[in-house]
């Protein structure tokens, strides 16, 4: 009788030993599945989110050829017209008035040479008309004559002493800036409002992934981890090749360890270190885990 009591004994240790082994695999399992399935998610919207990067960069490619050819047109128009341009002349100011090539100027009525009505190298005078002379004295210069309409070449020196224009600052980057500032001063419930309207009047810009994450870091830095906790996993769920997405990772599984749940705590810090193996947060990551035990 006493031994089949001890029988009877060991089969019940063996049963719930053996029940205990299958609902671990069970759970094990079970979280296998589910990071599998959040997986393959992230993978399908960040095909979707590579699609409209790319479809933006197709856009603004086609803008780019669009100016270029106005430009271009610009130019042949100009061509067309006939427009050219000319140098400044080089002749000095002293030369406007001075006395046509070949007139003597150096003799005088009582020289030697001078004789009335002919040249001063004895040459005869060309015989005369009796018709009226319009001109009975030979004209002179013009007193000024009209410089011709130069147009100047803009040199490269005064080119590149032209003022370059910075460019202008987005409404929704400036909006961003703004909450990021307040952030950084400490402010941060008007840190995560300013978030809040960028998020709400340009929800397909660029700056969303790390307009969520710092969103989610005024709740961490108010030690609201459960708030802070669901913000992150949307940048992760949203955008998850996003730059943002390792330290948004990271940060949930410090904010989990915070909740005093080291199992979610390990088990995300885990993925980033799988995910994201050469990123700055996947060393902190390693450093947290050495700590946490897993």
């Amino acid at each position: 009788m006493k031994y089949l009591k001890l029988a009877l004994l060991v089969a019940l240790c063996s049963l719930t030993v053996a029940c205990t082994a299958a609902k671990q695999n069970t759970g094990t399992t079970a979280a296998s599945t589910e990071w599998r399935l959040k997986s393959l998610e992230e993978s399908f919207l960040n095909f979707r989110e590579e699609q409209r990067l790319q479809a933006d960069t197709n856009t603004e490619n086609v803008e780019a050829v669009n100016e270029k050819l106005t430009v271009l047109e610009g130019d042949v128009a100009a061509l067309k017209s006939g427009q050219t341009i000319m140098d400044a002349p080089d002749t000095p100011d002293s030369m406007a008035d001075a006395p046509p090539k070949g007139w003597v100027t150096d003799l005088k009525p009582e020289d030697e040479k001078w004789v009335d009505g002919q040249k001063p190298n004895g040459e005869m005078p060309m015989a005369q008309s009796g018709e009226d002379k319009p001109w009975s004295e030979v004209p002179g210069a013009p007193a000024t004559i009209p410089e011709p309409k130069v147009i100047k070449r803009e040199t490269t020196a005064a080119k590149k002493s032209a003022p370059v224009k910075k460019p202008k600052t987005s409404a929704s980057k400036a909006m961003y800036d703004k909450g990021y500032a307040k952030y950084s001063a400490g402010d941060f419930e008007g840190a995560r409002g300013a978030f809040d309207e960028f998020l709400r009047k340009y929800p397909k810009d660029k700056l969303v992934p790390n307009a969520l994450y710092w969103k989610g870091e005024t709740y961490y830095s108010q030690k609201n981890y459960p708030q802070a906790i669901l913000t992150f996993k949307e940048v992760t769920g949203r955008f998850p090749k996003a730059s943002k997405s390792s330290a948004a990772l990271l940060k949930i599984g410090m904010s989990y360890d915070r909740v005093g749940d080291p199992d979610n705590a390990i088990f995300y810090l885990r993925a980033l270190v799988e995910d994201f193996p050469k990123s700055q947060p996947a060393g902190l990551a390693r450093k947290e885990l050495n700590r946490l035990g897993g």
